[in-house]
């Protein structure tokens, strides 16, 4: 396969840096010859370098899907005895017209795009970028048509994707990494002021042989706060918090009330907030629930205290949940 060393490390760069991806969220690609290169559904691009993560596609055949309005517009446009399926967010990345596209989750920029108006809140922090926003859609073909329509009307190197995420493109991997890294440090602002935490108050929590202690210490900060606690229970603020979050999470206050949890919902276990204590996760928790969890929990520190958020609506969780295409990447990483 036609793939740059400077490419493979760019994209591993990537996937190393927690503040832009999570586990197997993102994606990036190039355009060559009339196909287009793309990380693969459910790959991590911090694994670029141990193996090969990227499919090949037909780029000219999927702009001719798109332009003709094909249900399936990337059916058919690569290799299917490749073993991996191009990534959810193809179609996006073959519309944007410049030979690198990045898209990533940005933990920085998601702590903006999840609150109502945020677009007027950024504006001051973006000079001599050009950018534009579109409102959370599903992801896939849905947002994809929202954002040609922008891409007819206008030229735009980056897009906000409300509840979701940033994608950028360049002529450059280096370019593209350095215009969503540089906005990335623009758009911090603060976060949580780091607790201590004391590992033997969840003793008696973890007498509980369903629950255990988090990978990641960085995810008890929110429960130190009964704001953030609160925002963090409240619903889903993006895709791939009900993906591999699925059953929420909860603020419980004692043994008893964990117990009761187990027993009640043993299938369906959310994540545990214990005030000023931390937080407890499922014993079956995989590296993509733990990723995911710091992933969140970053954002949300990130929130002022009187923020208004836009969280997504049971319509739009349960198009995501069971929705084939997301059930095969939760598939991978299971």
């Amino acid at each position: 396969m036609e793939i740059s060393k400077s490419f493979i490390d760019i994209t591993e760069k990537i996937g190393k840096d927690i503040n832009l991806v999570q586990g197997p969220g993102g994606n990036i690609s190039f355009k060559s010859n009339g196909f287009m290169y793309i990380k693969a559904s459910g790959e991590k691009m911090s694994d670029a370098k141990n193996k090969n993560i990227f499919v090949k596609t037909d780029h000219k055949k999927i702009l001719s899907s798109l332009k003709n309005n094909d249900p399936d517009p990337i059916k058919n446009c690569w290799d299917k005895n490749s073993l991996m399926r191009p990534s959810i967010e193809t179609t996006m990345h073959a519309l944007m017209p410049h030979k690198y596209v990045l898209h990533v989750h940005c933990v920085n920029t998601l702590s903006w795009v999840t609150q109502k108006n945020y677009q007027k809140k950024i504006k001051n922090f973006l000079h001599g970028i050009n950018w534009k926003s579109v409102p959370y859609i599903k992801p896939g073909i849905n947002l994809s048509n929202e954002i040609n329509k922008i891409i007819r009307e206008s030229i735009v190197d980056v897009i906000f994707l409300g509840n979701h995420g940033i994608v950028a493109g360049a002529e450059s991997a280096e370019s593209v990494f350095e215009i969503v890294k540089k906005i990335s440090e623009k758009l911090y602002i603060s976060e949580l002021e780091k607790m201590e935490i004391d590992l033997k108050k969840f003793n008696k929590y973890l007498l509980c042989r369903e629950y255990k202690l988090p990978k990641n210490e960085y995810v008890h900060q929110i429960a130190f706060s009964k704001i953030h606690s609160l925002i963090a229970t409240k619903g889903d603020l993006f895709p791939d918090q009900t993906v591999f979050l699925e059953n929420g999470l909860i603020i419980i206050n004692s043994l008893e009330e964990l117990t009761m949890l187990s027993k009640s919902r043993t299938n369906k276990l959310p994540v545990v907030l214990i005030p000023n204590v931390g937080i407890l996760v499922p014993r079956i928790f995989k590296d993509v629930n733990e990723d995911t969890l710091v992933g969140l929990s970053m954002i949300i520190s990130r929130l002022p205290k009187d923020v208004l958020l836009n969280y997504l609506t049971k319509e739009e969780r349960n198009e995501l949940i069971n929705w084939d295409l997301e059930i095969h990447r939760k598939t991978l990483n299971n």
